[in-house]
């Protein structure tokens, strides 16, 4: 259960760093989107105001009113972004309002991706608490069987009367036994075991 739990919030985890970046790489481009459109928009205004200029000249050739006026309009917008005074300025605002709406985008994701890493983390507290106390962990079960190999391999060892129990690398001797040198010989078996950390000795004569 512990290794399940830890693997399925180390999945959550992995998949909330994936959306986040995925959000960022979207940002990125759509940034890159709107630089190309706000170039294409200046050489546009530029080549119409190319067109208003010819437009005034073969004015007096009987160029059509609404192609002047078209040509007209674009020149306008030319003159918007590319005014000596105030044109920077506006490309500036353009493009702070773009990576304004960019960076809301990525921040609702980020948020997003951070709360479903909280409802799983949620969820895998509350299944916890439902199982009730954690099942030994897999090395210490090895571990006591070695314990028990080693302290009852005698064959007048008190194997009936002597339980083993081993939790976090500290091994627990419960039950009872004939003599007071069994208990001192059954306690320095087992913590010279490989892998004992310590010994707690509940023995009863």
């Amino acid at each position: 259960m512990k290794v399940k739990t830890r693997a399925t919030v180390e999945g959550a985890r992995k998949q909330a760093n994936e959306m986040l970046s995925e959000a960022q790489k979207q940002a990125r481009r759509t940034a890159k989107d709107a630089r190309r459109k706000a170039q294409r928009r200046v050489v546009g205004a530029r080549i119409g105001a190319a067109r208003a200029r010819a437009g005034a000249r073969s004015k007096a050739s009987g160029v059509s009113s609404k192609a002047v006026g078209a040509a007209g309009a674009a020149g306008l917008a030319a003159g918007y972004f590319l005014d000596p005074d105030s044109g920077r300025r506006r490309r500036h605002e353009a493009r702070d309002r773009a990576l304004a709406v960019i960076r809301r985008g990525a921040d609702r994701t980020r948020r997003e991706a951070e709360y479903r890493t909280d409802q799983v983390e949620g969820k895998i507290a509350e299944a916890k608490s439902e199982a009730g106390p954690e099942r030994p962990a897999a090395n210490d079960q090895a571990l006591a069987d070695r314990v028990r190999s080693e302290i009852f391999q005698p064959a007048d060892a008190p194997k009936g009367s002597v339980n083993v129990n081993v939790e976090n690398g500290v091994v627990y001797l419960r039950g009872e036994v004939e003599q007071p040198d069994q208990i001192r010989k059954l306690v320095e078996q087992a913590g010279s075991v490989d892998g004992v950390s310590a010994v707690e000795n509940l023995l009863s004569t």
